[in-house]
């Protein structure tokens, strides 16, 4: 497995173009609890693979959720999984927008020894502990943690590729990819080529209103009433620099909310004055507690998140516990409080 590099004209991504060149089946797949910058990524990848003329079809272990199924009006490609039989071979597995095999649930055992080569395209940090993980020897990363987004690398290699034009459905892709993992372009590490992305993907016919009003104004009024629940019983600690809300299953199924429906409510205590980091603990239909944490930018909290098996990025980051709400809540924001603390002895 090769390390973590740079894009710019890096062996690993010129080997990744070349890849791309060669291969006639290529399979696309990203992580579970799919999101808008995996799944816009895979929907411009597969369009432009298709447009140059490639054999291309997407698997993923969770299903498409219903705020993203304008990517595929017809559902035509974005597949979960039974949705579609997987060939018994193909040239290229490009799984995006994760370096973690462990987040492709079962797909991985079943289909990484079918791929005569998988490349991980993502823009996260190295997994901790790597000894945890063991890649076969067919697998490669092409990784850049300075990249907003997965549709910031594309739009680089199909640049650099040149096999097809970027249509209106590969801009559309590229779009949601860069709008959904910048959080509308207002998270840190959003870059000065992810407006230059999306103000080019305008151009070649993207509606941004369409697209937003797609995914973000797409709640139900139950919805909404279980985030007024939420937001009434909203927790603090470290004289509110820490955040945080919780969801129980029960709950969530008393409004009927899938776990994607609820991704975007941990963005409203970002709203919070004096919060520096924020919390969503939610429980799982498999009995796990999901853990969303996020930064305003000025702590780093991923550290957190491999240290009890999950990762991100340094200011949103994410884990999964199997432990009750009430263990995961104290074991998350304890390890939190004491950040904190660890932060002002280094100010002082």
């Amino acid at each position: 497995m090769s390390t973590k590099i740079s894009l710019a004209k890096s062996r690993e991504f010129q080997r990744f173009k070349d890849l791309i060149a060669s291969s006639k089946r290529v399979l696309l797949s990203t992580h579970q609890q799919p999101d808008g910058d995996g799944l816009g990524a895979e929907a411009s990848l597969f369009h432009y693979l298709k447009k140059a003329k490639k054999q291309c079809r997407v698997y993923n272990p969770d299903p498409l959720p219903k705020r993203y199924q304008f990517l595929d009006a017809k559902s035509e490609y974005l597949h979960g999984p039974d949705d579609a039989e997987v060939w018994d071979d193909f040239d290229l597995w490009v799984i995006v927008d994760t370096n973690d095999p462990r987040r492709l649930g079962k797909l991985w055992g079943e289909l990484s020894i079918l791929a005569k080569n998988i490349v991980f395209l993502d823009h996260h940090p190295d997994i901790m502990p790597t000894s945890q993980i063991s890649y076969p020897p067919h697998a490669m990363l092409v990784s850049d943690t300075t990249s907003s987004s997965i549709g910031e690398l594309l739009y680089h290699l199909f640049t650099e590729l040149d096999l097809a034009e970027i249509t209106e459905a590969v801009a559309q892709g590229l779009y949601v990819s860069v709008m959904t993992d910048t959080n509308s372009f207002r998270y840190a590490r959003t870059t000065p080529t992810a407006h230059h992305i999306a103000a080019e993907m305008i151009e070649r016919g993207v509606n941004p209103e369409e697209v937003y009003q797609a995914i973000y104004s797409s709640k139900e009024l139950s919805h909404l009433k279980l985030l007024g629940n939420m937001l009434q019983n909203v927790q603090v600690e470290a004289n509110g620099k820490i955040a945080w809300i919780e969801l129980t299953k029960e709950l969530r199924k008393k409004h009927q909310a899938s776990a994607d429906d609820t991704l975007s409510f941990l963005n409203l205590l970002l709203l919070l004055k004096d919060a520096e980091i924020l919390c969503l603990f939610r429980e799982e239909d498999n009995d796990q507690v999901r853990v969303s944490i996020r930064s305003k930018g000025r702590i780093v909290i991923n550290h957190v998140a491999m240290e009890l098996g999950g990762g991100g990025h340094e200011y949103a980051a994410g884990l999964a516990l199997s432990a009750t709400l009430e263990k995961t809540v104290e074991a998350v924001i304890n390890r939190l409080k004491q950040v904190l603390v660890e932060r002002e002895k280094k100010s002082r």
